[in-house]
């Protein structure tokens, strides 16, 4: 422990060493009207006061100063200040609130950046703002601006504490002697990573000789368009991913070209090509992750190759533009921590192996507490889920990689200075068994619980990832292996050992588990993002999937590959318009405001970046559970309860009012069909699973849709066409006070859907909506104050209510205690806060 935290100062004084500082007080500030600059207690404060009804509300009410970047060139800009602000609230869903940001345009390629900090609301005392960026050497102006953004309220920036400077990047010290344990310590952990890279599948003979011939005498390969500009999916990129096949078969022991010399050459000519040119994407995880990362691995199996000189030098050079700059969090942290601890091992250094290591350790930790609506928040959360880019959950994207990659270095660091202690262990099983666990349905991932890449293979694809990260865990955790084993077997074996259910109460995501099926429901609130549909063209239409979607599975193949061919306005346990898709042309507006990376097609022209509504959570006892989203998104207001039995998965939806110029209507469920369809008066039945509710509306058939919808980096069309069985309850346009509720069955017989008569409804009102469990307990959502038989609430929440116990729940996550009376009998009850706020709390009787 002592040598993380050794790491830890190493991390803070390597990264402070300035190799160029600009001195603030040179900088000339252009103020707007809201601001001023005033000397107090010696120190210079720029003061921004923004009134709730001031004209320019939504807009930049910030102080300018312009910045020469020639001497940040090809290097790092890197800037801190300490600000604190008051009142700050929202006024526009575009990046609200306290911002410390700049701007910059590469006037070589016409690629414009705004690296820095925003959307920081609310009342909160002096704090540290720091950003960094990469400046090529085509910008050569760059403006910084600080104050307050689309919002009303007061901020304060010290700009005595102001610092501009390019931080040292740790280039290779020279001199440097490892001492003998140091030395054989670096040599374990690199033969270790090397015999992992080895253990890969190397490509057959055919294959590289195929490889072979398409390399040029220059080092270039013939078919790899070196100009291409997609930030998805970058054709340059295969360049790499040639050198690594090449590299492979010609470390590998027992390959065909194991130390073939053809192989060794055509590797350092085409290492030597990138290393001269590189190549560059607007999209900075290629250049700052995926080729450092590549080159690493290079140089690491084929390290014989490339002795002290000036080829290697430049080869390490790609590997340097890998560098931990204020914006990277949570796994792009650690993705390029990684990156620095591969270029260390090559070159022995020290000093850069313990920032690189003790960055990666260091994120084996929980979310911090602080700045949980900034973009940059991220990592794990109380709940067991894994946020980044702000409150959003990441099991599929972000999180799967950060749990493959630290089952990795726990592999790696056994046996050293570096190896996981006991806490670190407690956090990743608390990641595993109380987060990933929960996702996974017959070895695939809940599409519900993935981010923003939700393209082909999705569900399959990560569900192996996480499987793998939990072999990877149970081999190095010295704990108990019986958990590990009873996960891997139940989604191998197609078996479900876990029954129950899990309530995110950081992340608005219910799952609920049975014997035969699977449900889960995911919503949005003022504390959690919605999936992301912005970012690189992936998911363009998925703007409204955590919108109280609610997904049921038995066999787990009911939405296996339906991404491309959904009505993303139809989506199962949505209320939702029918809104049409916009092209980037008719977003035109969103787009310049977003400098031309909106999607290709959206279905809004207006971005969010977190949910609108507070009252939004769940209760559970861990059988059952009662869950909640107060609705207000494109026009559509609704209070929508979902109640999750032994038998069924029942939803009421209540108040729903629209302005919107769309229809509207509830998905029952859109699945894939599969097989016979039979139905009566009042219910339907389709592949295992019946479906009550009066004015149920069937459509099935053969749906069109395009891959590119949901993977940004496709550019060419790739058209795909499935059979879907849809139920919807149609509102029509601009209802007022509409409502409906429906029941869904999983695993019901025809027969048994059409006799089920369990689930009395109890109330469904904007006051209060509740059901009777098949246990005889009731499931009850108080949006305000009252009383339901003998219980009553001095508080809105959601509650399980049996004779002698009540679970309980603040869906809005900020009550400190609630009274409860249950047949004549009150109590007091107190509420978990912080971290733990909207968590469920038992109450006897």
């Amino acid at each position: 422990m002592i040598q993380k935290l050794l790491a830890a100062c190493v991390i803070a004084a390597g990264w402070s060493v300035a190799a160029y500082e600009l001195a603030p007080e040179k900088l000339q500030w252009e103020l707007t009207p809201h601001c001023r600059i005033m000397e107090r207690d010696g120190r210079r404060i720029l003061t921004v006061q923004v009134p709730e009804g001031a004209n320019d509300i939504r807009g930049r009410n910030c102080a300018f100063a312009k910045i020469d970047l020639t001497p940040f060139q090809e290097g790092i800009f890197e800037c801190s200040v300490l600000f604190r602000g008051k009142a700050v609230k929202a006024a526009d869903e575009w990046f609200p609130g306290v911002s410390f940001s700049f701007y910059f345009k590469d006037e070589a390629t016409g690629q414009e950046e705004w690296p820095g900090i925003a959307r920081v609301l609310g009342t909160f005392g002096w704090k540290s703002g720091a950003f960094s960026e990469n400046i090529p050497k085509g910008a050569k102006t760059g403006i910084l601006r600080l104050g307050i953004e689309n919002a009303s309220g007061e901020a304060e920036f010290d700009l005595s504490t102001l610092k501009i400077s390019t931080p040292d990047p740790l280039l290779k010290e020279k001199g440097e002697t490892l001492s003998a344990a140091d030395a054989a310590e670096f040599d374990r952990m690199k033969r270790r990573i090397t015999d992992s890279l080895l253990s890969k599948r190397a490509e057959n003979e055919k294959r590289i000789q195929a490889d072979l011939a398409l390399l040029r005498p220059d080092g270039s390969f013939s078919d790899v368009d070196y100009r291409d500009t997609n930030r998805s999916a970058w054709k340059t990129s295969r360049h790499l991913n040639y050198t690594i096949e090449l590299a492979r078969a010609w470390a590998k022991p027992g390959h065909p070209r194991y130390h073939d010399r053809e192989v060794g050459e055509a590797v350092r000519k085409a290492v030597g090509y990138w290393s001269r040119n590189k190549f560059q994407n607007s999209n900075w995880w290629w250049n700052d992750m995926f080729v450092p990362q590549k080159m690493g691995e290079i140089l690491l199996m084929a390290d014989p190759l490339f002795p002290e000189g000036p080829e290697r030098e430049a080869a390490l050079d790609v590997c340097r533009q890998a560098m931990l700059l204020h914006r990277y969090t949570g796994n792009n942290r650690v993705f390029i921590a990684a990156n620095i601890f591969y270029r260390a091992l090559l070159e022995r250094n020290e000093r850069a192996l313990s920032v690189a290591a003790g960055a990666l350790s260091e994120e084996i930790r929980m979310a911090p507490v602080e700045n949980k609506s900034d973009w940059s928040f991220g990592g794990i959360r109380a709940d067991g889920c894994y946020h980044q880019h702000g409150p959003q959950i990441q099991f599929g994207n972000y999180g799967c990689e950060f749990f493959n990659n630290i089952a990795y270095w726990a592999n790696i660091w056994q046996g050293t200075r570096w190896e996981l202690d006991a806490a670190q262990w407690e956090v990743m099983r608390l990641l595993a068994f109380d987060g990933f666990r929960w996702v996974l349905w017959r070895g695939e991932m809940d599409l519900l619980a993935g981010g923003r890449q939700l393209g082909r293979g999705f569900a399959s694809s990560r569900g192996r990832s996480v499987l793998n990260a939990l072999e990877g865990l149970k081999k190095a955790d010295p704990g108990d292996k019986a958990p590990y084993d009873e996960v891997l077997q139940s989604n191998r074996n197609g078996e479900n050992a876990l029954v129950g259910t899990r309530h995110f109460w950081n992340s608005d995501y219910t799952v609920h588990r049975r014997p035969g099926w699977y449900a889960s429901v995911r919503m949005n609130s003022t504390r959690v993002c919605p999936i992301e549909d912005n970012v690189n063209w992936d998911n363009a239409l998925g703007r409204y999937l955590s919108d109280g979607v609610c997904l049921v599975m038995r066999t787990g193949g009911e939405y296996r590959e339906i991404t491309p061919c959904w009505d993303w306005t139809r989506l199962p346990g949505g209320t939702l318009p029918k809104t049409p898709v916009y092209t980037q042309k008719e977003s035109i507006a969103v787009n310049l405001k977003s400098g031309g990376r909106y999607p290709r097609w959206t279905h809004s022209r207006k971005w969010r970046y977190l949910g609108t509504t507070d009252f939004t959570g769940a209760v559970t006892d861990g059988r059952c559970a009662a869950a909640v989203y107060t609705m207000n998104i494109d026009g559509v207001k609704a209070k929508k309860a979902y109640f999750f039995d032994s038998d069924s998965v029942r939803q009421l939806v209540c108040g729903i009012d629209s302005t919107s110029p769309f229809e509207v209507a509830t998905t029952v469920n859109s699945c894939l069909r599969n097989g016979e369809i039979r139905q009566g008066p009042g219910w339907f039945w389709h592949d295992g699973i019946g479906y009550r509710s009066s004015g149920m509306k069937l459509a099935t058939g053969m749906r069109e849709g395009d891959w590119r919808y949901l993977e940004g980096g496709l550019s060419d069309p790739m058209p795909v066409s499935k059979e879907l069985f849809t139920l919807s309850i149609e509102h029509g346009l601009a209802p007022r006070g509409a409502s409906c509720e429906y029941t869904i069955l999983p695993g019901a017989t025809p027969e048994a859907t059409a006799a089920w008569r369990g689930g009395k409804t109890l109330a469904n009102t904007p006051q209060l909506q509740a059901v009777e469990l098949r246990d005889g307990r009731t499931g009850a959502v108080f949006h305000a104050p009252g009383r339901l038989g003998a219980f009553q609430t001095d508080s809105p929440g959601v509650f399980l209510i049996g004779k002698k116990e009540v679970w309980a729940a603040d869906p809005a996550a900020r009550l400190n205690r609630m009274k409860l009376t249950l047949g004549g009998v009150a109590r007091e009850v107190p509420l978990p806060g912080g971290e733990l706020a909207g968590r469920s709390v038992r109450v006897e009787f």
